[in-house]
């Protein structure tokens, strides 16, 4: 008998019913695209890479640089081992340390084709030879004895990178914007430079976008005059072009990326053959496609989030724009001319206009016709005062809120010294102009309490010298803000160089010498007073920061509590015997913890 009109309609209808509920369960259940695995459409983390990222991250924000990681090339998931290396500013430090990372590259070498051909014997044997688990082992390993790499760390060189890059990131990621770009490509110059404006390679690429010379001039001007490589906002265009003109051609962020590297041209080559990116990164290995290419798209996708999770650390503070107003020239110009014109200095208009070349700035070329100049926005201008040359010291306040002028003082250095602002200082004073005289006596504002002009040696002594608290010794005490800067005394502990203690605080060793009365090869002693800068970090992540340990190395930590010096230092170009005891500087991981005495 045959069924009704409608009851069949009714049939299919639910049939249909139920094959869009299957289908939509089909959906729910599917993982979840690669391409949105680092939470960015435009820059995808493949699972091929995956490894990769994390080393990169490690490399970035785990380990400093007075370490080196010993891993695989290929496969950068294996670390054989995290070596400590010698503090530079030891005397020899740079050959000492390139001995001992040779030297652990071939005895890693020596142990992986040893096992290649034979069973493990010693524990470290086994150790390494776990690492190499699953089919064809014998083969992998004796690639792998070819394939050790020593990678040092960047720890404390990115968190600069990241402080330096507040003052430009901004301006960037609204270049790329007007070139409708993705905003995250601004976190580039942190694989290329670090966001320093003075980077040079040895290949010639210059700049934070690090371009080379023949490349830059397809988009910049570079001469005796000016070299738009130097200016990372003028730069940034010429990164968007390029940047834009790879996307277009080769079709994804990735592959684009990578071109930054290896060419545009050269990847094209590569995606003809392989297809994908996916299969470039596992099997291309023609030209110069070694290592760091291959490491290159890995490498930003670290830094993105690496730089990304440190702008959120309320711990660190980044650096700001420079407040600037732009003049054109209408002509070619001296630039002590331009000096005196805007009454700028010439240490800001050298940093205002990284572009314009040393010999702009010593006066045998000028500043030429239709240069977009930079200068200070008027609220911050300064102006050229000078007394006559001479001492530096800090001038004496006779009563209240009269200053003498001393040889040597500008009316910027004095405004600074009592906290208020150079116009401030003009107004109060009722001055024409911007000279005064040695022995002028100047009327200052006056602050909360007695005004007193800060000595620039050590702004922990401005604090009260009442009692005394008990503190740890790894504690930082005495902490005091003085023009807008936060300054903390700190013990100096066993391990700990000037050197390390800037690059924890971000700061410039001689800075830290002219805060403290260092001379400049000084060493400093375990159990040292020191006067530390906290502008950029904070005191809490300075010591959070520095008493971490990385795993690798805390596992491994030979002479603990041993003495700092170095004393008897063999030479490492010799074989030592085995069982000689050597005494060497105490490892940098033996740092700073914030623990009860």
């Amino acid at each position: 008998m045959k069924k009704p009109v409608s009851a069949i309609g009714t049939a299919i209808v639910h049939l249909f019913r139920g094959l869009f509920v299957f289908l939509l369960a089909m959906v729910a259940c599917t993982p979840p695209n690669t391409h949105a695995a680092s939470g960015n459409a435009h820059f995808p983390l493949y699972p091929v890479i995956q490894h990769n990222v994390a080393f990169w991250k490690n490399i970035y924000t785990r380990y400093s640089l007075n370490t080196a990681v010993i891993h695989d090339k290929n496969d950068l998931s294996i670390i054989y081992e995290v070596v400590t290396k010698v503090d530079d500013s030891v005397p020899g430090a740079g050959k000492a340390n390139k001995l001992l990372i040779d030297r652990k590259v071939r005895h890693y070498s020596a142990i992986l084709r040893k096992l290649s051909r034979t069973a493990p014997v010693t524990g470290e044997e086994r150790r390494v030879a776990a690492m190499f688990s699953g089919g064809n082992r014998q083969r992998r390993l004796a690639l792998a004895a070819d394939s050790v790499r020593a990678q040092t760390g960047q720890k404390e060189r990115f968190l600069a990178g990241v402080i330096r890059s507040g003052a430009y990131i901004p301006a960037i990621k609204q270049v790329l914007r007007s070139y409708s770009l993705p905003e995250d490509l601004a976190y580039l110059p942190h694989v290329e430079s670090s966001f320093n404006i003075e980077a040079y390679s040895k290949v010639g690429a210059s700049g934070i976008w690090q371009f080379t010379n023949s490349t830059g001039k397809n988009y910049l001007r570079i001469d005796r005059a000016v070299d738009e490589r130097s200016d990372p906002i003028i730069a940034a265009h010429a990164a968007a072009k390029y940047l834009k003109n790879s996307y277009n051609q080769l079709g994804s962020w990735p592959l684009a990326l990578t071109s930054y590297n290896y060419g545009t041209a050269g990847m094209k080559r590569a995606l003809n053959e392989k297809g994908s990116y996916e299969r470039i990164f596992t099997e291309y290995d023609k030209g110069h496609f070694k290592f760091a290419s291959r490491n290159f798209y890995s490498e930003f996708l670290a830094a993105l989030q690496s730089a990304k999770e440190l702008e959120r650390n309320p711990g660190v503070r980044l650096d700001r724009p420079l407040p600037t107003r732009t003049v054109t020239l209408k002509g070619s110009a001296d630039i002590r001319q331009i000096r005196k014109r805007y009454g700028v200095s010439q240490s800001n208009l050298e940093r205002m206009n990284p572009a314009l070349s040393t010999e702009v700035f010593t006066g045998r070329h000028q500043v030429p016709k239709g240069y977009a100049l930079r200068l200070p926005a008027p609220a911050s201008a300064d102006k050229p005062v000078i007394a006559a040359k001479g001492s530096d010291r800090p001038a004496l306040v006779t009563t209240g809120a009269v200053h003498h002028v001393q040889q040597g003082e500008t009316l910027t250095a004095i405004a600074r010294k009592y906290g208020i602002s150079t116009r401030a200082l003009v107004q109060n004073n009722r001055l024409d102009s911007s000279v005064i005289r040695v022995g002028q006596k100047l009327r200052v504002a006056k602050t909360s309490g007695n005004l007193q002009p800060t000595a620039t040696a050590a702004p922990g002594k401005t604090h009260a010298a009442a009692s005394k608290p008990t503190r740890s010794r790894f504690a930082v005490y005495k902490t005091t803000i003085h023009h807008g800067k936060r300054y903390g005394k700190i013990q100096v502990q066993p391990g700990e160089s000037l050197n390390l203690l800037a690059k924890w605080t971000a700061t410039p060793t001689v800075e830290l010498q002219r805060l403290n009365n260092l001379k400049v090869a000084a060493r400093i002693n375990s159990g040292r007073d020191l006067v530390l800068v906290f502008d950029k970090v904070s005191d809490r992540y300075f010591l959070q920061e520095t008493a971490t340990i990385p795993s690798e190395i805390q596992d491994r930590r030979p002479g603990v509590g041993q003495p700092c010096r170095m004393t008897n230092l063999p030479n490492l170009e010799q074989e030592q015997e085995a069982g000689k005891r050597l005494n060497l500087p105490i490892p940098v991981f033996l740092r700073r913890r914030p623990m009860p005495e």
